[in-house]
């Protein structure tokens, strides 16, 4: 059992979220490129496999056996209440259209939350065999190296990361997306955590998600604020639950929230 809440140390919440998203990574890599993958649409149309739903259930096992009072939100398997004041937030693939085409830039995303923070995060790419991982106060680090966001104030100079046009279009951020394509150094279709995984080691500097889950921005956000660098909602509000995120160094972070206010329009 896991000592309890408030405690000044996360670094045991920590362990257990790599130790969690580590498991989640290799089961869901016992699936991967393999040609008997049965994909499913849920509900919103969006893609599901047995490699989420096993590499899931397999991390909230564990989370039942070592804190049994602790709540959870998953992806796949649901919302459990708990009575600790922790909450774990999963996703077992975040990335599954990668994960189903073969590239390898999916990721295994776990969170702790604690008293409404994220106290301790796990990122794994397994197919590339990289570890991210932070606690609140004590930096951010990737395969047990310390990571950090690198200093570029001028969007012209800074690498943008996206997803699609499309995501734009469809949240009212078309102009957005153009604006930034046509004023930043360099910009990459680099989706998913994976891309808020490049921000805070320092090889990209922007980030924009026009909607997205709790599960897919609580493990990465507090990784790139112990990076150095800064996650809000794309209203600059420091939450996990907006449906939206924009992660950057921090130093352009302002300048893009602005062009974001200035450019979106209603939908």
């Amino acid at each position: 059992m896991l000592a309890p809440m408030n405690s000044s140390d996360f670094g045991d919440l920590r362990s257990l979220a790599r130790e969690l998203a580590e498991l989640g990574g290799q089961e869901a890599l016992a699936y991967f490129k393999r040609s008997d993958l049965e994909v499913e649409r849920k509900a919103d149309e969006s893609p599901v496999t047995q490699a989420d739903k096993a590499a899931e259930a397999a991390m909230r096992a564990l989370i039942e056996r070592r804190c049994p009072d602790d709540a959870w939100i998953g992806e796949e398997t649901g919302t459990k209440e708990g009575g600790s004041g922790r909450c774990w937030i999963c996703d077992p693939i975040d990335g599954t259209k990668n994960f189903i085409n073969g590239i390898p830039l999916w990721a295994t995303l776990v969170a702790c939350e604690e008293n409404g923070h994220v106290v301790a995060s796990a990122v794994t790419i397994p197919a590339l065999g990289d570890v991210y991982d932070a606690a609140l106060g004590a930096g951010a680090a990737c395969n047990g190296e310390s990571i950090h966001v690198r200093d570029r104030s001028n969007l012209d100079e800074c690498l943008l990361c996206f997803e699609s046009y499309d995501w734009f279009a469809k949240n009212g951020l078309a102009d957005v997306y153009m604006y930034m394509m046509e004023h930043t150094g360099l910009q990459r279709g680099m989706c998913d955590a994976y891309a808020h995984m490049l921000i805070a080691s320092g090889c990209a500097d922007i980030m924009i998600e026009p909607a997205l889950s709790v599960w897919d921005i609580a493990a990465p956000s507090l990784i790139v604020t112990e990076a150095g660098g800064k996650s809000t909602d794309l209203h600059g509000a420091s939450s996990i639950r907006s449906n939206n995120a924009l992660s950057s160094n921090g130093k352009v972070h302002q300048a893009v929230l602005d062009i974001i206010q200035d450019k979106r329009v209603a939908v």
